[in-house]
């Protein structure tokens, strides 16, 4: 097995299809951690035991685990192999059951308690590459216990499809634990644990699952939604024109001139531009509005791009597309739109960076406050860093001081507050938005195609609760410009402002 997901097993080893089924062949047996591992992810002794790079914590509804990370390598030009331990070092049993599998579909990746939910994040490519599975929807990866006793620790792994080569560093994020930032990929085999019997260089494979990575920046005039290949840059008719009126206001001229920049430094030969209303009045009227003003704006940018062989294709469609609830005025705000895409420009060179990611056990307190309406709870902002990729990750503890014990599902993003709301995904601290104060621009969680944010989750096996003087330390995840510096971060509790932490300073 030393040439496992490497040069791969040759023959007779791999034709057994059975041998994709790895519940059939996982060692589900926790081991007892070492007596002498401190808390915090130090390397244990031993030569059996292999050195730890990351460490996590992993809040459960039971308790808190430690999540780490021992091995991250290409094990071939289209695999790479990551290997991970979780450790109960508490006092009490801890149930793992959905914590580590795949919040979109778990079933679909080999079963509800795989560490299918284990990812690669590539951010400079908006890319977040799920483990492989085999053509029986089998998972390459673990399948850990259900539950962990005191002192025990389990080994696990997953195989996930290759990011491209020039991709040196990459962050691993699971659906509970903190994710490991700015992991280096490392080259050559790993040696295989007990429950890794597939070789993907010879087993039956169903497609990579690689999903595109969707970011979000909104503000008054523009919002900008962008993916691994296009940019949306949508405009707001409250500010291109009067009010049922096609003409463009002397405001707009400035607006179009910044997309014409980011066309001119696409490459693709193709712009698309659309209109769209609210439902407010009748379609009859707001169709044609809508493509009269999506053909003033394609006429207009025309005239300010200045890369050749570009062709605009225009469109208006009324109230028929809403990308937010018009039953509040915020969304009809947002539906009130002309949209304007194109292929998303080349990623600007990395930026140099002067921060660190966090590290378990981290006191550092850049902010903290109550969270007003919710009865006890306080924040603590403890880590804003950039990574060369430009992945900001956000690390703040919350912690109870009430007598009561509350709910952590009031962090998700809801209508009245920010205009729309997810609809492919349970619980999370999607609504928790990094905020440009300057330039009155506020940033999204990054989400993946599938729907999850990446970001803290309150769903399944996950700490979803806390009781008088508990705590819990969450993670969001943004891609901010790479010049912005100073931000707020703006935390809602259910459909209330909860606290707006100032002052903070990306690094």
């Amino acid at each position: 097995m030393n040439k496992f997901a490497g040069a791969g097993l040759r023959g007779a080893a791999v034709a057994v299809a059975g041998l994709l089924v790895l519940s059939a062949c996982g060692d589900d047996e926790p081991k007892k951690a070492p007596a002498s591992r401190p808390p915090g992810g130090a390397q244990p002794s031993g030569p059996a035991a292999p050195p730890v790079q990351r460490s996590s914590p992993l809040p459960l509804k039971e308790g808190t685990g430690r999540l780490e990370l021992t091995a991250l390598s290409r094990t071939s030009a289209t695999t790479v192999t990551g290997q991970f331990r979780v450790v109960n070092d508490g006092q009490t049993a801890i149930k793992l059951g959905y914590s580590l599998a795949d919040p979109a579909n778990d079933k679909d990746r080999g079963g509800s308690f795989y560490v299918s939910g284990f990812g690669l994040l590539d951010a400079r490519n908006n890319k977040f590459y799920r483990p492989l599975k085999g053509t029986d929807a089998s998972c390459l990866c673990s399948k850990p216990p259900e539950t962990l006793a005191p002192g025990a620790s389990a080994d696990l792994y997953a195989v996930f499809p290759a990011p491209p080569a020039d991709v040196t560093t990459i962050t691993v994020a699971t659906p509970v634990a903190l994710p490991f930032q700015e992991v280096p990929l490392g080259q050559g085999q790993v040696k295989p644990l007990p429950d890794q019997t597939v070789d993907p260089a010879g087993a039956q494979l169903a497609p990579p699952s690689i999903l595109q990575v969707n970011s979000v920046a909104e503000g008054i005039e523009q919002s900008v939604d962008e993916d691994a290949d296009n940019r949306n840059v949508r405009l707001s008719s409250d500010v291109l024109f009067a009010l049922n009126k096609a003409d463009l206001t002397p405001r707009a001229d400035a607006l179009l001139k910044e997309v014409a920049q980011q066309i001119d430094a696409s490459k693709g030969p193709t712009v698309k531009v659309d209109g769209h209303a609210d439902n407010s009045g009748n379609d009859a009227i707001n169709q044609p509005l809508s493509q009269r003003r999506a053909q003033n704006v394609a006429d207009r940018l025309k005239g300010l791009v200045t890369r050749q062989g570009i062709t605009f294709q225009t469109a208006g469609h009324g109230s028929s597309q809403p990308i937010a609830d018009n039953g509040s005025e915020e969304g009809r705000r947002k539906n009130r739109r002309v949209a304007v895409s194109f292929p998303k420009p080349p990623p600007p060179p990395a930026a140099p960076t002067s921060g660190q990611p966090y590290k378990t056990g981290d006191k550092q307190v850049l902010a903290s406050g109550k969270i007003e309406p919710s009865n006890g709870l306080a924040y603590e902002i403890n880590n804003l860093h950039r990574d060369a990729t430009g992945l900001t990750t956000l690390v703040w503890t919350l912690k109870n001081t009430g007598s009561a014990e509350v709910d952590l599902n009031n962090f998700e993003r809801n209508v009245l507050l920010h205009g729309s709301y997810p609809t492919k995904r349970g619980a999370s601290t999607g609504g928790v938005m990094l905020v440009d104060p300057a330039a009155k621009m506020r940033y999204w969680p990054l989400e993946t195609s599938a729907g999850p944010c990446l970001c803290s989750g309150f769903t399944n096996d996950a700490k979803e609760k806390l009781g008088p003087g508990d705590s819990v330390v969450l993670w969001n995840t943004y891609k901010p410009p790479a010049q912005l510096k100073s931000v707020e971060v703006a935390i809602p509790w259910n459909i209330k402002p909860g606290a707006n932490a100032t002052g903070l300073t990306i690094n």
